[in-house]
């Protein structure tokens, strides 16, 4: 991988890495997109299915086969960096670590009527908020930069990150 985005759902990793993908002309892989690829399901069929820890260990099954790519962009899942195993490879993992941020109402604003995110659909801006804060160490933990979405196009975001890894 050339680069990793990581952050909270509605942070903006699939947008961006769609951009950077297309400005650098590198392949994107999006973890969310394949697990339905390798799982042959939607991410809430295999919530409802295997439950969140069965969606998990694909999950895990799926970056360790995507970070052995040298080349690219992966956008992974809000939760990816939940399991400590996931957060020890994205950091061992030689490409940049890149944490978006956004803040609970501005997730809550981006998120609005999405029907494909199990997790948050029960929630209002103060459950989320309540999530993200219980993320957020897990997160940082991994991250090599943070990048704050609020209030920027994704435009914007994607030449920041193109910024950073010309440096």
């Amino acid at each position: 991988m050339k680069v990793i985005l990581i952050g909270f759902m509605g942070s903006g990793k699939t947008t961006v890495s769609n951009l950077l993908s297309d400005q650098l002309n590198l392949p994107v892989t999006d973890l969310d997109q394949a697990i339905i690829d390798h799982s042959q399901m939607s991410i809430p069929q295999i919530f409802k299915r295997s439950g969140e820890i069965g969606f998990r260990q694909i999950e895990h099954q799926v970056l360790l086969e995507t970070l052995q790519s040298k080349d690219g962009i992966l956008a992974t899942g809000g939760g990816t960096p939940l399991r400590a195993d996931n957060r020890l490879k994205l950091q061992e993992d030689p490409a940049p670590v890149i944490l978006l941020h956004a803040s609970p109402e501005e997730t809550a604003r981006r998120i609005q009527g999405s029907h494909d995110r199990p997790i948050a659909n029960q929630l209002d801006v103060i459950g989320l908020g309540k999530l993200l804060a219980k993320r957020q160490s897990k997160y940082e933990e991994c991250a090599d930069i943070t990048i704050d979405t609020d209030g920027r196009s994704p435009q914007s975001i994607a030449d920041e990150i193109k910024d950073i890894m010309s440096n």
